[in-house]
């Protein structure tokens, strides 16, 4: 099973890399960690992501795990129960994230770690590289996110 995941206290840039990388990865489950940000919650409990079929942790069985994707996040620390799974041998890990690596970070077979502004930044890159067009829901969402991390696009730095 393939699983596409987060940090803990989830933001709009979880959600839109989540959102994009399901696109690179049709079959994976979409699943948080833990809790998200009060501003996503609120959002996710009034908008239509019902057609995303997003899992939650207890409804998943971590040990049939084979591949983790990761986005927004290298830190096992930040992952909660999807740490076991990331430190397995038989598990295929996949890292996306905008964070800088240090001594703490998870190393994965596929890392796309880049000093952007947003992880969806990078997923927006890769979708450009292979020629893949967003869904106009798929396209909110990701902007959704680039909007938040990069401080409503006035940030001129990460």
């Amino acid at each position: 099973m393939d699983i596409i995941t987060t940090h803990v206290n989830a933001d709009f840039d979880c959600l839109g890399a989540m959102i994009a990388a399901r696109r690179l990865y049709p079959d994976a489950a979409l699943v948080f960690p833990g809790g998200q940000e009060r501003s996503l919650r609120d959002f996710l409990l009034q908008s239509t992501l019902y057609a995303y079929d997003f899992k939650r942790v207890k409804d998943v069985d971590l040990q049939t795990v084979n591949r983790l994707i990761l986005v927004d996040v290298c830190d096992a620390r930040r992952i909660g129960p999807f740490a076991e799974v990331a430190e397995r041998d038989d598990v295929e890990l996949h890292i996306y994230d905008h964070h800088p690596v240090d001594g703490e970070s998870l190393h994965g077979a596929v890392e796309h770690i880049e000093p952007v502004g947003a992880t969806t930044t990078i997923m927006a890159h890769l979708f450009m590289e292979r020629g893949i067009v967003p869904t106009s829901d798929e396209a909110t969402m990701m902007m959704l996110g680039l909007y938040e991390d990069t401080g409503n696009l006035l940030f001129n730095s990460i």
